[in-house]
């Protein structure tokens, strides 16, 4: 199972075959994919109840916890809310969003960009982030080459995006099919951050992440009115998700052989560091905190915050957003796609410990919020919302 795991990411077509055995289906079907882009999933209102659990602090009282199924979406991946609307936007890999109102999708997709990308493997629509004020959605897809494009479109009062406004802000060539990472977030300056893969295959054989030439994995601030690119950080794998929580940046880096890891990027540090120090994270002259390839140097390495090693826990971390209300108000919120397991770490903690909430969850691809809430996103098409 980690041979496979150790070459595709969370949601590869490969490592779901790979990692079958790993995570038990809790009830969601597989993903079927209608005309509307909705998909098969657990029946709505299905719950889950948490684990008991006692290793959070006196003051975590996770009893009231539980997973609702709200609906179900072909491949979801991510999800956004903006400004001024009730709506929540959920992305399908396969190349549309969606929106989800008063408890039930709309039928008409938000936006259809099926032309522009196919969604397999680890390529696709990946991302979605809206500028402050809601006028503005901002993409994160591999075009049909297969290379990281990041772009603008209005959005109308509706809610429909404007796909005549269209317009490409950024394109970074892939020279594999995977570790394309796939978020966007948008600062409160309304500059971008842009998580990024280090270019794929295994090993970071191109040896790219601590290459300060290549904008593979990094972290890029991207400037959409100039479109002008500053690196943050380095040393980065393949960090599939990221969430901004006031001035940390939280990254689930996938791991290669042994350690899934997560990190967290002090925006306000970084940015001071300027252009000529970013902060590194260490791959691929470590994996978490072991050596790994032995001619790259990291004398700067900053080591995660959280990391387990595969096996029980799993192999292919889902990350992950912080909770801002409920009992895991607060904490970050993870989970794994291999063994179906969703942790917390507390935020304020410099080296936290997890709390394991709930087990055996079918293929979660990504923990996201978006309008205050934490949604559990199964690849096999289950929205599953925090509940407690």
């Amino acid at each position: 199972m980690r041979a496979a795991a150790r070459i595709a990411f969370a949601f590869a077509l490969v490592l779901i075959a790979a990692c079958s055995g790993g995570a038990t289906n809790n009830g969601a079907a597989t993903v079927g994919g209608g005309a509307d882009g909705t998909g098969d999933g657990a029946a709505d209102g299905a719950t889950i109840e948490a684990i008991p659990s006692g290793d959070g602090g006196p003051s975590l009282d996770t009893t009231a916890l539980s997973l609702v199924s709200i609906g179900a979406l072909d491949q979801p991946v991510d999800a956004a809310s903006r400004t001024g609307d009730a709506a929540v936007y959920f992305v399908s890999r396969s190349g549309t969003i969606h929106r989800f109102v008063d408890g039930a999708f709309i039928a008409t997709p938000a936006l259809d960009i099926t032309d522009l990308t196919v969604g397999e493997g680890e390529r696709g629509l990946l991302g979605l982030a809206f500028s402050s004020d809601g006028s503005t959605a901002y993409l994160n897809y591999t075009n049909l080459a297969g290379d990281t494009t990041i772009a603008s479109v209005a959005v109308r009062s509706d809610g429909v995006f404007d796909r005549a406004t269209m317009t490409t802000l950024l394109e970074i060539e892939q020279p594999f099919r995977n570790h394309n990472a796939g978020d966007v977030v948008v600062e409160p300056s309304g500059t971008l951050l842009v998580p990024m893969g280090d270019g794929g295959s295994a090993d970071d054989p191109l040896r790219v992440s601590l290459d300060d030439s290549s904008l593979l994995g990094k972290v890029v601030r991207l400037d959409p009115r100039d479109r002008s690119t500053t690196v943050l950080a380095k040393g980065l794998r393949n960090p599939w998700r990221v969430d901004l929580y006031g001035n940390q940046l939280w990254l689930a880096d996938v791991g290669q052989n042994e350690w899934e890891e997560v990190s967290v990027l002090d925006i306000s540090r970084a940015s001071a560091s300027g252009v000529s120090n970013p902060v590194d994270f260490g791959w691929s002259a470590y994996e978490a905190n072991e050596r790994f390839n032995q001619d790259q140097s990291s004398p700067r390495h900053v080591p995660p915050v959280f990391a387990y090693r595969h096996g029980d826990d799993g192999c292919s971390v889902s990350g992950g957003a912080v909770a801002t209300r409920g009992a895991l108000r607060n904490r970050y919120v993870f989970a794994d796609y291999c063994s179906g397991r969703l942790w917390s770490i507390a935020t304020d903690n410099a080296k936290p410990a997890a709390s394991l909430h709930f087990d055996a969850l079918d293929s979660p691809s990504a923990v996201v919020r978006a309008a205050d809430d934490i949604f559990v996103l199964s690849l096999s098409g289950t929205i599953w919302r925090l509940r407690g």
